[in-house]
């Protein structure tokens, strides 16, 4: 890729350059305020948080979480069965999988994503909140040619029957978006040919069972994103389930980035954060008061340049620390210094450490 002439900048290298680069200019953001009601201060998206009261009760998102709970062993063993043997190990430091992460959606977090969509009981969401259950494979390997051979291995389980695929989400950078579709496909993990493919093989098992009603894949080939992320996102579902879950496959590099950007992504958007993240929430929180509108733009600039800039690095030969992180794109626009995503990653991961530590 070619990343410094799509977007008509200059990128720095970040070989070899380990200071983060300040602005000669100091700049001054409008500190928080108290919020006077549960709103934020910045344009409205659709996954805004605007007042909880428009979700359930914490009460019933433990409910929905709990009655996910059992569906996430079956996806765990499912996963383990079919890619245990393509993860990194200290012995295989070149398998192309760094790492397989599952997880059911959280209390907190399902009670503000039935705000933002406005499910109002436990039977709702369950019928239509499809990220209940989720997994991630990271890969240390994230070219095309290695994630679809790592994808191949669910053809077989969806011509058994044992796996439907339900919907596949190409998630593209929305500065692609009017460019030449082979610009485009340089950001893309897998080929759109092999994603047809995919979705070819899941139809064509759905007509061999002669149901009453024809089935089809959902398919966005070009999901573009804000912040210019690029990952596949599927949905998957047991047949015997009656709700899918959530199946996301990217490289080390975004992920590294998205696990930053996830707690970002929630501060902006007055969603909750852990405690433990007290000091990142209070930095990036003021961005948000009125005020500090021109900031907060570009500061999301630097978001999206950020994971084009790591979407870009080659494939790390060999991992043998799965916790090692990558060097982010450096602040370089007009900003305080401590905006700097490396600054803001270092801050999470002490957060955590801490963390960690009290609980031992």
């Amino acid at each position: 890729m070619n990343i410094p002439q799509i977007m008509g900048f200059r990128f720095t290298s970040p070989i070899g350059e380990r200071r983060v680069q300040n602005n000669t200019q100091r700049t001054s953001l409008t500190m928080a305020k108290p919020l006077s009601k549960d709103t934020v201060s910045f344009g409205a998206t659709a996954k805004m948080l605007t007042s909880r009261t428009d979700g359930v009760s914490l009460k019933v998102a433990t409910a929905v979480s709990k009655a996910a709970e059992p569906m996430q062993e079956k996806i765990q063993k499912f996963l383990n069965g079919l890619l245990a043997d393509a993860v990194v190990t200290e012995l295989n430091p070149k398998n192309p999988i760094l790492k397989i992460c599952d997880r059911v959606k959280t209390p907190r977090s399902i009670m503000e994503k039935s705000a933002t969509r406005q499910y109002n009981c436990k039977s709702e969401i369950l019928d239509f909140m499809t990220d209940l259950n989720g997994a991630k494979i990271v890969m240390r390997d994230g070219r095309k040619k290695t994630v679809e051979k790592i994808l191949s291995r669910f053809i077989h389980p969806i011509e058994k029957g044992e796996i439907e695929l339900c919907e596949i989400e190409n998630k593209r950078p929305k500065v692609t978006a009017k460019m030449k579709r082979k610009t485009k496909e340089q950001y893309d993990y897998a080929s759109i040919d092999f994603l047809e493919k995919l979705q070819r093989i899941q139809e064509e098992k759905w007509e061999t069972q002669n149901l009453k009603e024809r089935k089809f894949v959902r398919f966005d080939m070009s999901d573009y994103t804000e912040m210019n992320y690029s990952a596949i996102h599927f949905l998957f579902k047991f047949p015997e389930e009656p709700r899918p879950f959530e199946l996301m496959i990217m490289g080390k590099d975004v992920n590294d980035l998205k696990e930053l950007d996830d707690k970002l992504f929630k501060i902006l958007n007055n969603k909750e954060v852990d405690k433990k993240y007290k000091p990142l929430v209070d930095i990036v929180k003021p961005l948000n008061e009125p005020g500090n509108k021109s900031y907060l733009e570009k500061f999301n600039q630097y978001r999206g340049e950020a994971f084009l800039f790591q979407r870009e690095k080659d494939p790390n030969v060999f991992i043998t620390d799965k916790n090692t992180t990558s060097y982010f794109l450096p602040l370089k626009t007009n900003l305080p210094p401590e905006y700097d995503l490396n600054n803001l990653n270092r801050i999470m991961l002490e957060c955590e450490n801490k963390s960690q530590k009290k609980k031992k």
